[in-house]
């Protein structure tokens, strides 16, 4: 199989490296990534300038064809399937460094990566760690093996994965779930910097909890399990459609 990975972390990221050595051996591989980090850049992407594209050996990913991009995730993603060569099979974008859970799959460039490939036509998996200090990348990769079967079986063409930060061995399962839902404050953090100009902090504190007996994507990582939501491309609220 072809596999097309890509992030939002950056090319040089561990996570997609991560990616990239466990399936390497059995698959061609190939990785497009952001120059530089671009995490919360959504589905945005570079309309008014040009994009540039360097080729990258990485150590130890010396046969692995790898482009260092200075775009947006979904730029990486579209430059990737038109310019590298033959359609991939499949597109895995990650391992993003911390948890996209619920509703902050919107932000998420990671996600759009992904979804801009299933856009295209492409299966893909966006997948995820719960832990901005990860120390068991390899327990994710192997949940992205594990959702590429889920992605074969259930029909959907678009999967976010969120893995706990665990060995392999201590994951409880896998759970087909739902989003959770994130509120946060939206009061900015003002300061004044030395030359006495403001300048503001975007505001982290969440404003909802998830429910011990939710059924969510948040709920079932907290306890272990690996949470997998199909996610669709098509926005359309058909149940007010059918209401006109």
């Amino acid at each position: 199989m072809r596999i097309l990975l890509s992030n939002d972390d950056g090319l040089f990221s561990p996570g997609i490296r991560a990616l990239a050595e466990f399936f390497c051996a059995e698959h061609e591989v190939c990785m497009a990534a952001p120059d530089t980090e671009r995490s919360g850049a959504s589905h945005s992407f570079t309309f008014s300038s040009p994009l540039r594209m360097n080729e990258v050996r990485l150590d130890g990913l010396e046969n692995v064809p790898a482009y260092a991009i200075s775009g947006t995730p979904v730029d990486c993603v579209k430059i990737g399937l038109a310019t590298l060569g033959a359609m991939p099979d499949l597109v895995i974008s990650g391992i993003n460094i911390g948890a996209n859970l619920g509703t902050d799959t919107f932000y998420s460039g990671t996600v759009s990566a992904a979804m801009e490939a299933a856009l295209l036509g492409i299966p893909a998996i966006a997948v995820s760690v719960c832990s901005f200090q990860p120390k068991h990348l390899a327990t994710a990769a192997l949940a992205a093996q594990q959702a590429m079967a889920y992605l074969k079986n259930c029909g959907s063409s678009l999967l976010n994965v969120n893995v706990p930060d665990l060995p392999a061995n201590e994951i409880k399962g896998i759970k087909v779930t739902r989003l959770s839902k994130q509120v946060y404050a939206t009061a900015f953090i003002e300061r004044t910097d030395p030359h006495m100009r403001k300048y503001y902090w975007m505001p982290s504190e969440r404003l909802t909890k998830c429910e011990p007996e939710e059924d969510s994507d948040e709920r079932w990582t907290r306890e272990g399990y690996v949470a997998l939501t199909p996610l669709l491309t098509d926005l359309t609220d058909f149940n007010s459609l059918r209401a006109f």
